[in-house]
């Protein structure tokens, strides 16, 4: 079948063979402005730093040529020169003078010194650490270090945890927990022995971050807005409970030792040392009133038919405990 594929039959045109003595063509394919334009808009000037259209088509001039050796097998660089464009490229008003591969070398090396890069990779850094909407004013100072340390992001997170921002009352707690974080901190915060991942790697998708899952370019966000929902909250004290309560495969807690008290404590005792011990008794009065509303919940109190007293469930006050808002908090 290859043979008659090659010779034109069934139905198929004969294969082209290539000419060794004709010179290779200039790429005729068309451009492909999709790298050029998220270069640009999503990781070095920002959707609003000053770039056109114009400036968007040039770059993917400047990027013909950039492809992949052997993408299914060991997929390294390389630049193939006859699918480049010879031709000079005007990128934001400066001239690309034709230089093969180093046009694109160009233009990154002219995205990365922008004023507009310094201000949005400031702006991403203050927003991942300090709080979703960065004061101008700390965003400003950090694009200068950015600037002046030729893009040293040690410098400017150094700047970034100086600021008197950083440590300001507002910014304090200010992050919400990705789906990733709270399900590590919980594990953390109740001491617990996990002999398999999965289960965890489950939660943290069915909270609402799939691990290397995200389809967008720019990865998850870094925003209480992605996280905080009606549904991603049920999960997060759903996890939680399961958590502290034993009910996840390849999970081991002892949380009695980690409490201190055992299960015929007083309800109450028993949800003030878990406040304590998760919350660092930094629980708001609303909290409070909410999680001591459940201490008369069957699920918190139980009887056993040989025994008519109530006990206390601790894996259940852990886990209401942890599903709290001052656990969901950076």
């Amino acid at each position: 079948m290859r043979q008659q594929r090659r010779r034109g039959g069934f139905g198929w045109p004969p294969r082209p063979t290539a000419n060794p003595q004709q010179p290779p063509k200039k790429n005729d394919r068309g451009l492909n402005e999709n790298y050029g334009r998220e270069l640009m808009e999503l990781h070095t000037l920002g959707v609003d730093g000053g770039y056109t259209q114009k400036d968007v088509t040039e770059v993917a001039r400047c990027f013909t040529g950039w492809t992949i050796d052997k993408p299914r097998q060991y997929a390294d660089f390389k630049f193939d020169d006859r699918l480049h464009d010879p031709d000079t490229k005007i990128v934001l008003g400066k001239k690309i003078h034709a230089g093969g591969m180093k046009d694109g070398e160009q233009v990154i090396d002219m995205l990365a010194h922008h004023p507009s890069t310094a201000k949005f990779i400031s702006t991403k850094l203050a927003r991942r650490f300090v709080s979703d909407n960065p004061p101008p004013a700390l965003v400003s100072r950090l694009a200068e270090t950015f600037q002046s340390s030729d893009g040293d992001i040690h410098a400017v997170l150094k700047t970034m945890i100086w600021s008197p921002e950083f440590w300001s009352r507002e910014s304090y707690r200010a992050k919400i927990k990705t789906p990733f974080e709270l399900v590590v901190s919980a594990v953390r915060a109740l001491g617990t022995d996990v002999d398999t991942p999965m289960p965890l790697v489950q939660w943290v998708a069915r909270i609402g971050e799939p691990l290397y899952q995200c389809q967008p370019p720019t990865g998850y966000a870094d925003k209480a807005e992605a996280w905080v929902n009606t549904g991603a909250l049920l999960n997060r004290l759903n996890y939680s409970l399961a958590l502290a309560g034993n009910k996840m495969r390849g999970a081991r807690t002892d949380v009695t030792s980690l409490l201190g008290v055992d299960s015929s404590a007083d309800p109450k005792t028993a949800l003030d040392r878990a406040v304590r011990v998760f919350l660092g008794g930094q629980a708001g009065p609303t909290t409070v009133e909410t999680l001591g509303k459940q201490l008369d919940n069957p699920q918190v109190l139980q009887a056993k038919l040989d025994d008519p007293r109530k006990q206390v469930d601790l894996g259940v006050v852990a886990g209401l405990v942890l599903g709290a808002p001052e656990f969901q908090r950076r």
